[in-house]
């Protein structure tokens, strides 16, 4: 799989858990919303380690 098809992946996984989060928010569960922001925290970096490593891309 490529770095290109794995952001993409990871950007809509994040998009879903943002989803989440407001829905756990408003429904009362700030242990959950901070484990799924743990899990964010995971995504963020993977995305930016996926990011610099794309070497198609101009610097």
């Amino acid at each position: 799989m490529s770095d290109a098809h794995r952001l993409r992946r990871l950007f809509g996984a994040v998009a879903h858990l943002c989803q989440a989060e407001v829905d756990l928010i408003a429904a009362g569960y700030p242990e959950l919303v901070a484990k799924l922001e743990e899990i964010g925290a995971v995504i963020d970096l993977e995305i930016a380690y996926l990011d610099t490593d794309d070497l198609s891309r101009p610097r």
